[in-house]
């Protein structure tokens, strides 16, 4: 065979090559098919629990299985907690506009649900769950939410576990102790037997008042980012938020940060900048739907599930008989915050007075109630 020929056949094997490449490349089904393929099959790891599931970290991504044996609950989960995403991320420029110095709370999205009887994706995905965990379930998967800095948790351990030498190393060397996500308990302080004991999990860390006091945290920033959550959930999600959780923790990805264009092309030219979102590497996240209701915007709903909702869950939101003026922080931002919403919504005079409607209902119910017996009241989803 001539070097001509042997040259051409080379030509030849090298436009195949290419051509291959490129389709593999740009083609859309091959792409998606890689990303099943290629994907690295590690085993999953336990990194919460629940009442309405286990939490379970997917390796190599930004995401989270969240796996329970309530199929409903699982399903009213995934849908409000996306629903509360695009609340989010459809008033988060308006609401960074109003509020320039918060950073507004997060959610995460939710993907994938699968369920029990869905024989392909078992079939690849139960040998990497624990053994105690190997049974097939309905699961979704979800943003996951990236547990506190390192240099965070240690600080943790140092500031209210055992000071014993042992116990402190062993704590930051424990693996559960690096999934490390912070409740907001605004709305109480610790009690004499919990300021005598000593934590030993940083797992949903329970940061009370006055701890948050103590490490001299910005609890009125953090009462108003609550209250500006709080607001979305209500009137733009339209959910009442019954057994909702606020925790600080990190975030893989800024893009729900990114903002609205302006598309109104009837507007007469103006000087515009985009607005540029409040930044920072420990954000308040929502979380948690499984107990929630939808709402309408009337005062009934107002006062026989938002209110319930609110004064039954955890403590996470500031009352008017704590700290006052913590306090009037919430309520006027919620105020703020609601009104910005329920304007960009276009609703009448009626609805816009749902949210005052609602904070003096919180109001009058906690101070005839002050002994009362809160799982007496809660009012979880049908």
């Amino acid at each position: 065979m001539s070097q001509h020929t042997q040259l051409s056949l080379e030509e030849v094997r090298n436009r195949e090559t290419a051509v291959e490449l490129l389709k593999r490349a740009l083609s859309p089904q091959s792409q998606q098919a890689d990303e099943q393929v290629g994907r690295k099959q590690e085993p999953l790891r336990i990194i919460g629990l629940g009442t309405c599931g286990t939490v379970f970290e997917i390796p190599g991504t930004e995401r989270a299985y969240k796996k329970g044996s309530d199929q409903a609950a699982l399903w009213r989960d995934f849908c409000y907690t996306n629903k509360v995403y695009c609340a989010v991320a459809d008033t988060l420029t308006a609401l960074q506009e109003a509020f320039p110095n918060l950073s507004i709370p997060r959610a995460p999205m939710c993907y994938d649900f699968h369920l029990a009887t869905h024989e392909k994706f078992w079939a690849n995905a139960l040998p990497l769950f624990p053994a105690s965990h190997r049974t097939k379930q309905p699961l979704f998967s979800v943003d996951r939410i990236l547990p506190l800095p390192e240099e965070v948790q240690h600080c943790l351990i140092d500031m209210f576990f055992d000071e014993s030498e042992t116990v402190q190393k062993e704590a930051k060397q424990d693996p559960e102790n690096k999934d490390c996500l912070v409740r907001v308990y605004l709305g109480e302080e610790e009690s004499i037997e919990q300021q005598s004991a000593v934590y030993d999990s940083l797992r949903n860390f329970p940061m009370r008042l006055n701890m948050m006091e103590d490490l001299g945290l910005e609890i009125n920033e953090l009462a108003a980012e609550m209250a500006v959550g709080l607001a979305i959930v209500h009137w733009q999600a339209q959910v009442d938020g019954m057994d909702m959780e606020f925790v600080l923790g990190c975030s893989a990805t800024g893009s729900i940060e990114r903002p609205r264009p302006h598309t109104d092309v009837s507007v007469e030219p103006y000087d515009h900048e985009t607005i540029k979102f409040r930044r920072r590497a420990i954000h308040l996240w929502m979380l948690d739907f499984d107990k929630a209701n939808l709402i309408s915007l009337t005062e009934e709903d107002v006062k026989k599930k938002l209110v319930p909702a609110f004064i039954g869950n955890d403590p996470y939101y500031p009352t008017p008989y704590l700290n006052r003026e913590l306090w009037d922080q919430f309520s006027s931002t919620y105020l703020k915050a609601s009104a910005v919403i329920l304007k960009r919504k276009g609703v009448d005079s009626t609805a816009r007075r749902l949210p005052r409607v609602f904070l003096d209902e919180v109001q009058r119910v906690s101070a005839a109630n002050k002994a009362w017996d809160e799982e007496d009241y809660i009012v979880f989803a049908e």
